[in-house]
């Protein structure tokens, strides 16, 4: 009889994981279709007003969630909620704007350098321990992040910066997780974020604002879409499965805005940006695979 309960369990248990690990895959979908919406609004729209627009039908979006899940509105912490959701929102402006100015792929892998550098924000603000083999990941994905920016340095220095520091602010963001409330939901978190960009995207409005056509706001709505679907699935496998099992999935995200890139606007990665994003994909899931403390991360950009 032990037996028979013991398989059972483990059945399960399998069975969650794999669970788990599809609703990831799906999240890592649902960014990589956000992205392409995103290069396609940037092409006739702003980037400051696409954050705009996504940030406030998020909002909406993702209150329904709260109001539904009967979660929390405020928060345990509001002040560390509310500079969490100020970095989140410094970070998608950076997000954005590469994605208008440079390959998708590209850009959404800059972007995905976040759990790196929450490795060093954590090191040196935490006082977190560092085995060597994520020392190594670390100093690894340096490396991969100099062979993926190489080839357009010279041609789109700036674009490259940015991107790069999108990456810096989502791990600040992340990072700053760690001082929240152990309980606090996932969608408090990112209802601050969505609110917050929303507001602070507001006075970048007059750099340039174009009201959306009717096509343009179809856009916008795959942008919201994508987003929203893709923090929905990355909570639920997060919740349902181990991170350090999970995670590293989420890197199919650059994969599929890489593939798509090639697919609409016939982007294609040279031999050394395609060997840099494989050492920068590789040593992230090596630090979600062997960090002690892996702060929970919805990338909700």
């Amino acid at each position: 009889m032990p037996h028979v309960v013991y398989y059972a369990f483990m059945e399960n248990k399998t069975s969650q994981i794999s669970r788990g690990i599809f609703l990831m895959l799906l999240a890592a979908l649902s960014f990589g279709v956000m992205a392409t919406f995103v290069k396609f609004a940037c092409r006739t729209i702003p980037s400051n007003e696409v954050v705009f627009f996504r940030s406030l039908l998020g909002s909406i979006a993702i209150a329904y969630v709260i109001w539904k899940e009967k979660a929390s509105w405020i928060g345990h912490k509001p002040v560390i909620l509310f500079w969490r959701g100020f970095t989140g929102f410094v970070a998608l402006s950076m997000h954005f704007y590469a994605i208008a100015y440079l390959n998708l792929g590209t850009a959404v892998m800059l972007n995905y350098t976040a759990p790196i550098f929450v490795v060093i924000m954590a090191k040196t603000f935490l006082k977190e321990k560092i085995s060597r083999v994520v020392r190594i990941a670390v100093f690894a994905s340096f490396i991969g992040m100099y062979f993926l920016t190489a080839p357009q340095l010279e041609s789109k220095p700036l674009p490259l910066l940015i991107g790069l520091l999108s990456g810096i602010c989502a791990a600040g963001a992340y990072t700053l997780i760690r001082y929240s409330h152990e309980n606090e939901s996932p969608y408090t978190i990112v209802f601050y974020f969505t609110v917050i960009s929303a507001i602070g995207s507001v006075p970048l409005l007059k750099f340039g604002f174009k009201w959306p056509n009717p096509f343009e706001w179809l856009i916008l709505l795959g942008v919201t879409a994508g987003a929203f679907f893709g923090q929905v699935y990355m909570t639920k496998s997060i919740k349902s499965s181990p991170i350090s099992v999970v995670m590293p999935f989420a890197y199919l995200t650059p994969v599929f805005a890489t593939l798509m890139g090639m697919i609409f606007w016939k982007e294609y990665l040279g031999p050394i940006a395609l060997l840099g994003s494989i050492i920068i994909i590789a040593s992230g899931i090596t630090i979600y695979i062997f960090r002690d403390k892996t702060p929970y991360i919805p990338i909700e950009e």
